[in-house]
């Protein structure tokens, strides 16, 4: 049996693996328990960010590809649609914390199949949440945040506001 990314490791392994300088648990980002699905080669997840530095394979958040879309959709439908109304949206919907600063977004494919925690976001920062969100630890390469043997950029490009 061929051994893929996050494999051999369980939830309560990884749910503390976060960017950030003071842990939090990744649990309280799901409403109930996250499944561990096995995302096949060609999976394409997209994040916000504040700018496109590169180190895109370092983040453990990513957003489905069918949610991206329907969420950018709505927006670009909207009146006063475009890159503004999408972050909020965004934010609105996955049980991260808002910023005005995410300016830019990112979209990777996955070159191999690889173990990743899926499920609906919880309702957090007073926001209602309530969509799938992926939580794909260990993307990177072990001691090279700019590459990943798993996935490649696709492209990053800028919100139009």
């Amino acid at each position: 049996m061929q051994q893929y990314l996050n494999h051999d490791l369980g939830f309560d392994q990884v749910r503390w693996a976060t960017l950030s300088r003071t842990s939090y648990d990744s649990r309280q980002s799901f409403q109930g328990k996250p499944q561990k699905t096995l995302l096949p080669a060609g999976t394409r997840l997209f994040r916000l960010l504040r700018l496109a530095v590169g180190t895109y394979f370092e983040a453990v958040w990513w957003i489905p590809e069918q949610v991206f879309r329907e969420l950018h959709d709505s927006a670009q439908r909207a009146e006063h649609g475009g890159g503004r109304l999408f972050r909020n949206y965004v934010a609105e919907s996955l049980a991260l914390p808002g910023s005005n600063t995410q300016l830019c977004a990112v979209e990777i494919e996955l070159k191999k199949p690889v173990y990743a925690w899926v499920g609906r976001s919880a309702a957090l920062f007073g926001r209602p949440g309530g969509v799938n969100q992926v939580f794909l630890p260990n993307l990177a390469d072990r001691g090279a945040p700019l590459s990943s043997t798993n996935a490649r950029v696709v492209r990053t490009y800028w919100l139009r506001f």
